[in-house]
Order: structure tokens, then sequence, then C-alpha cells
């Protein structure tokens, strides 16, 4: 088979440049081997969070220019840097994706443990501290659900308590949770959401409602267990409590990250692109310094042919990076890598501190082009938290990574094409 463009890896990165490319008309295959780690995802996308002195960042363009030169931010002027970042925030609109957020200035975002971060965009009905200080009074009611352990009200309202908020802690519960609630296993966000339409959603509504009913506050911010990926039943609930709603991320798979991540694929499909899910690449074929073929688990000798071709594949988590005793490798086209040459400067000593394996990740050109043995592949780009230089962790930058660098590879593509 072959395509114009064939994209390894479906996270953000990957479904970015899909839709880019298949929007200008681009014959466009994806090929996912499984979970995107965007199903993680808290509903907020981070620019850059934090300098490098692990300060929080307010001006993320302004911020960048400190960056070290191996951050992929530095291969941008800042007037680019600017103009992908509102080019990124138009293709999630466009794929339905509905944020608050600008990318001069950050805003703050509430983690799933309480914590306050800055953020870039956020899901319109995620909770951020901005949203809630437009309330008429500084007032909120955290409502959890009985036996619902990966959400945290004490540590949510601890954090908005410093910020002068007043806040009630309210629990939820009813018979259709408590039948969830006979397997603690299926105590989950993605199992709640499943039974949070209907007869059910009313019900919860209802409960939600009357265990309110004599809380003086101005919006109630529950768990991220309703569907997100259209507005029915985050509507229609509000409609029940009868009053404002936020959301808060919880632990482990998160609603609003599926959410967002669905909408990306459901876009791309509806493009006309071609998506190989379940298959995993697992070797490639060159002719000198160009990437001719990739080859999967799925297709045999089947060879998925392209003019152009995008390694999406994410870091150490999602497997497109892999950490032996001795070196960092990326494993299918054996393109060559930085990183820390002494295994014991890897790590820091501090758990929480920053980790300089992090920043390790595949070598590119200034256009994106992936070396192989110090060449640039012609026709093979990486982009996102493969790249080098990318600490996403520390510097909170890694939505930002993906979506800038997935769409200045793909605007270039479609530009020498």
């Amino acid at each position: 088979m072959k395509f114009e463009t064939i994209i390894i890896g479906a996270g953000l990165a990957g479904v970015s440049a899909a839709i880019r490319l298949a929007e200008q008309g681009k014959d466009v295959a994806l090929i996912s081997a499984g979970r995107s780690a965007m199903h993680f995802n808290s509903g907020s996308l981070g620019l850059l969070g934090f300098d490098n002195n692990h300060q929080p960042v307010s001006s993320p363009v302004e911020a960048m220019e400190s960056m070290p030169d191996s951050h992929p931010y530095k291969r941008f002027e800042a007037a680019s840097l600017t103009e992908f970042a509102d080019n990124a925030a138009d293709l999630l609109r466009r794929a339905g994706v509905k944020t608050v957020g600008n990318v001069r200035e950050n805003h703050m975002r509430i983690t799933p443990l309480g914590l306050c971060r800055p953020a870039w965009l956020t899901l319109e009905q995620v909770v951020t501290l901005e949203a809630l200080k437009q309330l008429e009074r500084p007032h909120v009611a955290i409502v959890g659900i009985a036996g619902f352990l990966d959400f945290y009200p004490r540590f949510i309202a601890a954090a908005l308590e410093k910020e002068g908020f007043r806040c009630d802690l309210l629990t939820v519960d009813n018979p259709d949770l408590q039948r969830l609630r006979k397997s603690e296993s299926e105590m989950r966000a993605a199992n709640i959401a499943r039974i949070m339409e209907g007869d059910a959603l009313t019900r919860f509504g209802e409960s939600v409602r009357d265990v309110s009913r004599d809380s003086e506050a101005a919006a109630l911010i529950l768990p991220a267990v309703v569907n997100f990926d259209g507005d029915g039943e985050s509507l229609h609930l509000r409609q029940i409590v009868g009053r404002d709603l936020f959301y808060a991320p919880t632990m482990g798979v998160s609603i609003p990250g599926i959410a967002m991540h669905t909408r990306l694929m459901r876009h791309f499909l509806s493009l006309g692109g071609r998506l190989f899910n379940g298959h995993r690449v697992i070797s490639a074929e060159f002719n000198d310094d160009s990437l001719v073929a990739v080859y999967t688990d799925k297709l045999d000798d089947d060879a998925l042919r392209a003019d152009n071709f995008i390694f999406a594949g994410g870091s150490f988590f999602s497997r497109g990076l892999v950490a032996t005793p001795d070196e960092v490798i990326e494993p299918i086209f054996n393109l060559d890598t930085l990183a820390p040459s002494d295994r014991s400067k890897w790590f820091d000593s501090d758990l929480f501190g920053v980790q300089p394996v992090m920043n390790s990740g595949i070598a590119v050109d200034h256009t994106f082009r992936a070396l192989r043995s110090g060449v640039p592949v012609k026709n093979l780009y990486a982009v996102g938290a493969s790249l080098a230089g990318a600490d996403s962790l520390s510097n909170d930058s890694g939505a930002g990574v993906a979506l800038l660098t997935a769409i200045a590879v793909a605007d270039r593509i479609i530009k020498l094409q």
C-alpha cells in the first residue's frame, strides 16, 4: 500500500500532523500501536509551564527565549512560535476540542492532587483557577463520589482555600454507583462514565442536587466522570443540578483526555485519513538516505510505502525510546539519539528533581529530519516527545512540543509536495 505520508504513532503529535496534512487533501495513513498517552491527560495542555529553574512561567513565549539550545522550541523563531501555537489551538477547535486559554499568558489548572500549575489550554468544562475567580462569590462545593478512590476533594479544597475560597466538602451516592462499587476494580473514572447516560445520568444529577441543596456555593466541582465526547451529558447535568458545574481531573485514566483524543481521531477519519489501529511497526526498508517502507506486526510481508514518514512514537512511556543498560535507543529505525553518555548521570538523587535522562531523544536537523549515522534521512521526520531536549515533565511542555513540531513538519511536507 502506498500513501503520500505515513505517520507512526497516534498520540497528540501524530494525530495533529495527520489532521494538518489531511485538511490539505493529502493521502495520509496513521499507525497506532494502542492506547495513547493522551488517555491519561488531565484535560489541560502545557506550552511551557516552568523554566529551567523550575519556576512557574506566566508568559510562555517570552520564557522560551531562555530555554537551552537543545530544546525543540529553539528551532523556531519567536514569531513563528506564536503563529504555530495559534494554529494548533485552531486545529483543536476544528476537531471539536473546545478550550480556554491563549499562547500569550498561562492560566492555572488544578491537578488531581490539588496543585495549581500553569497551563496553556484547558477544556472548557474542566476547572481552572481563573474560571472560579469569575464566580459571583468565592464559595464552591467539591462533590466526591462514595468509594471513588481516584479523586481527592480535600487536596483540591486545601489548594483553593489558599487562594481565598470557601470550600464545602460533599459526598454523593445512589443505587447505580452502589452496584458499580460492588467490585473495587470497577470504581474507576472510565467505568463510571460508561453508566453516566440516560436515566442513570438523570439519577446522578438528582443525587448531586439533593446532596448540595443546603450549600450556598456559587458552583459545584465534580470529578470528571461524565462523558466529555459531546456537550449533551454535561448540559443535561447542569440543568438538573441548577447551578454552575466544573469538572476536576481524576487520577489514572482520564475522561477529558480520552475525549480530546477521540475527537481528534474522529476528525482525522472524517477527512478521509486511513488508520491502522493496533499495528506496531517492527521493521523498515531504506534506500540510501531515504526511508522506502515500513512493516507492521499485523500485515506480515505487506509493506506500507510513502513519499514521507513522520515518527511520532513518543518517549519511554510508549516505547518510542528504549533504555538499555548502556544507552538510549530508538528501536525501529536505529536513528541517532542524544543522551548522557555516563549512565550514572542519567538520574538525580532527588526523586522529585530534574532527571537528565528525560532529555534523551532522537537527534534531528533544523527541519526535524531524523539523523541516522549522522546523516539526515531525507523523508523521515521526528516530532513530539521522541525529540531530544524535550523534558516534558520538568518544563510541562509536552503538549506544546507535540503540537508545534507536528504542525511545523506537516507544513513543511505540504510545501515540498
